[in-house]
C-alpha cells in the first residue's frame, strides 16, 4: 500500500510540472507569434530596387524608410538593389521562399512579376509602389501623388524663372515620371501662364550624361530653372545647372547638398512615409489587397526646406508658394491627374 501511495504522489507531482510548463507556453502565444526557441517571431521585410541605394533618390529614400521600419516595428528586413526586369520574378521568389512576409517591388515597373509570384505565395503580401494594381488575396500598391509633387516643383519653377523659359527632364517614360511632368507643367502655368516648358524623356534612370547633355541643351535654348525627375540620371542635370549657373530643383529626396548654390529646393516625395505606412498596415492585421494613394494630408508629398536660399528667395515669393500649399493641402486646388 505504500508503494502505491508514493507511486501516487510522483504521478501527481509531474502532473503538476506539466501543467506549469503548458501555462508558460500560453503566455509566449499571448504576446505574438512565438518560434521553434520560445522567442516571437518578427516580421520579416524585403525589398526589391531597380536601383542602388547611393543614388541620393528614389532608390535611396526607400532604403531609408526600410531603415526606419526596422527601428520603428522591430522588423527583419533585407533588400536587394539594381534589380533587373528579366530578374525580378526570381527575387520576389526567393525572397517568398525564404518566408518574407512582405516583399516591396519599388517602382511601377515590379507590377507584372509581382502578380505572377503573389498568387503562387499567399501567405506572403506583395506590395508595389508607384502603381494602382491590386490582387485579392495579398498583392496591393502604394502610391505617392506624383501630379500634386510635380505641381509643387512647377510653382517654384514658374515663379523663380527670370526668362519665362523652364525644362523638366523625366527618365523612364512610365505613368509616375508622365504624372511627375504632367504636374509640374500644370504648376507652372498656374503662377506664370505665360512660361515655355521645355520637357522631354531620356528614357533612362541611370545615364547620368544622357540627363546632362539634355539639361545643357535646354539651358542653350534659355531654360534657367531645370527639374529631373529621373532617379540617378537626374544627378546629371544638376551638374549641368551648376555648370551653367541656373536655378535646380530636387526631386524626391532633399537634393540641396548636391549642389548647395545650385538647388533651389526639392519637391520630396517621401517614400519612407510610403514604406513606414504599408509596414503598419500589415503589423495592425489591417491590409487590404487594394490600391492606397497618399498625399500632401498623409505628409507624403511637400517641399524641403530652402537651406541656403532662405534669404535669397523674396518674401513675397516665400509667401505665394506656401498659400498654394495650404491650398492644395485643403483641396481648393485641383490637380488633374493623368497616372
Amino acid at each position: 500500500m505504500k508503494r502505491w501511495i508514493s507511486i501516487l504522489v510522483i504521478v501527481m507531482m509531474l502532473a503538476a510540472l506539466v501543467a506549469g510548463c503548458g501555462g508558460q507556453n500560453n503566455s509566449a502565444d499571448s504576446s505574438g507569434t512565438a518560434g521553434d526557441n520560445g522567442e516571437v517571431k518578427k516580421l520579416k521585410v524585403a525589398l526589391l530596387l531597380p536601383g542602388p541605394i547611393n543614388d541620393m533618390g528614389w532608390n535611396a529614400s526607400a532604403y531609408e524608410g526600410l531603415k526606419q521600419a526596422e527601428e520603428k516595428f522591430n522588423v527583419e528586413i533585407a533588400y536587394q538593389e539594381n534589380v533587373q526586369q528579366s530578374d525580378m520574378e526570381g527575387v520576389f521568389r526567393g525572397y517568398a521562399e525564404q518566408g518574407y512576409d512582405v516583399i516591396i517591388g519599388h517602382g511601377f515597373q515590379f507590377g507584372d512579376a509581382a502578380k505572377k509570384v503573389a498568387a503562387e505565395f499567399p501567405n506572403s503580401k506583395f506590395i508595389v509602389t508607384s502603381s494602382n494594381i491590386s490582387q485579392e488575396p495579398n498583392l496591393a500598391s502604394v502610391n505617392i501623388d506624383n501630379e500634386q509633387q510635380g505641381f509643387l516643383m512647377g510653382v517654384v519653377a514658374g515663379l523663380m524663372t527670370k526668362s519665362n523659359i523652364v525644362g523638366s527632364i523625366g527618365g523612364q517614360e512610365i505613368p509616375p515620371i508622365k504624372g511627375s511632368l504632367a504636374g509640374f507643367e500644370q504648376g507652372v502655368k498656374y503662377v506664370n501662364p505665360n512660361a515655355t516648358i521645355l520637357s522631354t524623356m531620356t528614357g533612362s534612370f541611370d545615364d547620368v550624361a544622357k540627363a546632362k547633355e539634355t539639361a545643357l541643351a535646354m539651358i542653350s535654348q534659355g531654360a534657367d530653372v531645370i527639374m529631373a525627375n529621373a532617379n540617378q540620371a537626374g544627378l546629371g542635370a544638376i551638374e549641368a545647372a551648376k555648370i551653367k549657373g541656373v536655378y535646380a530643383i530636387g526631386s524626391n529626396q532633399d537634393q540641396n547638398d548636391i549642389a548647395p548654390d545650385t538647388v533651389v529646393v526639392s519637391g520630396i516625395k517621401s517614400v519612407p512615409v510610403l514604406i513606414t505606412f504599408v509596414v503598419q498596415k500589415i503589423q495592425n492585421n489591417d491590409f487590404e489587397a487594394k490600391f492606397y494613394n497618399l498625399g500632401f494630408n498623409e505628409g507624403a508629398v511637400y517641399l524641403s526646406p530652402y537651406h541656403g536660399f532662405e534669404d535669397k528667395i523674396p518674401q513675397e515669393v516665400k509667401d505665394k508658394i506656401k498659400a498654394i500649399t495650404e491650398d492644395l493641402a485643403a483641396g481648393k486646388i485641383e490637380v488633374k491627374k493623368i497616372s
